[in-house]
């Protein structure tokens, strides 16, 4: 994947200076650890994070834990609830909706102030396998933000990749993973016409965008259904 010069710093971490200092390993150790383990915890919303059961499962400790719990809360990945603590983000139907509008705005965005030069192959071109398409998506998305070289688009594509993740999970599992899947193989086709027909780019996103958006409803309905009614609170306080 081609990373611009500041991806680093966009992601809030460390970069040795020229005297070879090192990196803040605890902070971002935990940070990236924590976050791994989120990424498992994508189709459990409302999901109760214990920095203490944490610092168990990883085998850290519990101040760097609560610094990238702490820090993972203010990039909107995580919810700081008062008095309760820090839960995996609920499926809110209206919240979804609001991210992937902004989602599509910044990705048009990118898609037309991007440099001139891209790879020729766009970043992403392989047809991936079936369990791995949710990653590949948002790898095309990820490779679209930071071609246009703008940290502020990077970190709003990267939060919205990582909150609408369950999205997809649950769609290629469903009866629409099959549509899914060609939606992903057309976007994937139209990629290496980056630098060439952005326009032919740009109407292959906005349609995969559409398959995911328009499963939200079902795939909102069916994730709490399964979810302890002792998480409505929770949701119903968005």
């Amino acid at each position: 994947m081609w990373l611009c010069e500041k991806a680093l710093q966009c992601r809030g971490i460390a970069v040795p200076t020229s005297t070879g200092e090192p990196l803040p390993a605890k902070a971002d150790a935990a940070y990236n650890a924590v976050l791994e383990l989120l990424y498992g915890y994508a189709r459990v919303p409302a999901q109760h994070l214990s920095d203490q059961d944490l610092a168990t499962t990883l085998g850290l400790g519990r101040t760097p834990i609560r610094e990238a719990l702490i820090r993972l809360a203010a990039e909107g990945k995580i919810l700081s609830v008062p008095q309760r603590g820090y839960f995996t983000r609920p499926l809110v139907e209206g919240a979804l909706l609001d991210l992937y509008a902004i989602a599509r705005q910044t990705l048009t965005y990118a898609l037309w102030r991007m440099r001139s030069h891209v790879p020729d192959d766009g970043g992403v071109r392989d047809k991936p396998p079936r369990d791995q398409l949710a990653i590949h998506a948002e790898t095309i998305f990820a490779n679209i933000a930071q071609l246009s070289e703008n940290c502020e688009i990077c970190r709003i594509i990267d939060k919205f990749c990582f909150c609408s993740r369950p999205i997809r999970m649950e769609i290629i599992t469903s009866e629409l993973g099959p549509s899914y899947e060609k939606s992903l193989a057309r976007l994937i086709d139209a990629m290496p016409q980056l630098s060439k027909a952005t326009g032919a780019v740009e109407a292959a996103l906005m349609s995969h965008l559409d398959v995911e958006q328009s499963a939200l409803p079902r795939v909102v309905q069916e994730v709490n259904n399964q979810r302890s009614t002792s998480f409505l609170p929770l949701v119903r306080s968005l």
